[in-house]
């Protein structure tokens, strides 16, 4: 494997001038960087990453900041696709990606360990928790970043996020024009931020407008995965006040309630009506085919990437967050009450 040494000797010039011509520094001719060009791509060179960062050159990678510990990040097909989003255009831009994933509980450890690396352009983030951790810890050494999720600078710069608010409210309405007015709500967990939050604000704001008022026995929450949903399914359909249709804040935990209303004995849509977010993969294949909003997971990743090569590049050095949309998607697991059970 070719080394610069190998790519000095071969254009007839020191390695200090081949560091000039891979840092593109202006004060290199024309004609020495043609013949330092032509070494390297004779040689198959390619400069190691420690090289490039101890030139102050491109290192040609960019962080992928989870907050999340591997066991939670593989299971979870929501974040896979956006990390397939982002590795798309880092691919199309000959960017390499480095995941730096959190230890158990302690989610600020996903930003010191890329820190600690020294050898990426920027970084993209999913900032999920309360706190802000990325504006904390890549804000302090200057590693230009964008976040998927929502932003704490002010104005909400520098992130992207799909309308979480929107896709409660129309999942809600949807509910209630179908009949239904006891709506069980399986939350994520209490210490997660702004996502949320504006789904809790959609689902209000749609119960609201409809003259209906949230009963806090038909709230409950789970961590986001399969069993979490189970759990929280029973601890609504063991109570009094049962309800006729479940929201859950994301497939999986809706995925988990059909389980459990299956152990129930209670036929879906017919018995109870459920509805997700995401629409992950698998919210196509169960049976019956789930309800949910759609977030453009993939294009969340992408669109993120592609505003940090811009600032990366230059081109910008903050933009204003955008929000993406997020669809309903009909599908077969709600339907109207069972007649005599909307309003027993």
């Amino acid at each position: 494997m070719a080394n610069i040494y190998d790519v000095a000797r071969l254009a007839k010039v020191s390695t200090a001038t081949v560091s000039k011509v891979l840092s593109n520094t202006p004060y290199v001719s024309q004609h020495t960087k043609k013949r330092v060009l032509e070494a390297i791509e004779k040689l198959h060179y390619s400069p190691s990453l420690a090289a490039r960062g101890l030139t102050g050159s491109r290192t040609y990678v960019i962080g992928l900041v989870v907050p999340y510990d591997p066991d939670y990040l593989f299971s979870d097909p929501f974040l896979l696709e956006v990390i397939r989003g982002v590795e798309s255009v880092a691919n199309d831009n000959d960017y390499n990606v480095l995941i730096s994933m959190a230890k158990s509980a302690d989610q600020r450890s996903a930003y010191t360990k890329l820190v600690r690396t020294g050898y990426v352009d920027g970084a993209v983030t999913l900032e999920t928790f309360e706190g802000n951790i990325a504006s904390k810890v890549l804000e302090e050494q200057g590693i230009p970043f964008v976040s998927i999720g929502y932003s704490d600078a002010p104005n909400r710069h520098n992130s992207v996020s799909a309308s979480d608010y929107t896709g409660a409210y129309e999942a809600i309405s949807y509910l209630i024009k179908l009949g239904h007015s006891r709506i069980g709500i399986i939350c994520g967990p209490s210490h997660f931020m702004s996502a949320l939050e504006e789904r809790m604000r959609g689902i209000n704001d749609a119960l609201q407008a409809h003259a209906i008022e949230l009963d806090s026995s038909l709230l409950t929450y789970g961590d986001f995965t399969l069993d979490s949903g189970y759990k929280a399914c029973n601890e609504l359909l063991s109570s009094e006040n049962r309800p006729t249709a479940i929201f859950a804040m994301n497939d999986r935990m809706a995925m988990g309630a059909m389980r459990c209303a299956r152990e129930y004995e209670l036929h879906i849509p017919h018995d109870l009506s459920l509805v997700g977010f995401d629409d992950i993969p698998m919210a196509v294949l169960v049976e019956p085919p789930l309800t949910t909003v759609r977030q453009p997971a993939v294009e969340m990743g992408r669109c993120a990437t592609q505003k940090l090569l811009e600032m990366i590049n230059a081109d910008v050095r903050e933009f204003e967050s955008i929000v993406l949309p997020a669809e309903l998607i009909i599908r077969s697991s709600a339907a109207a009450p069972h007649w005599g059970r909307a309003n027993s």
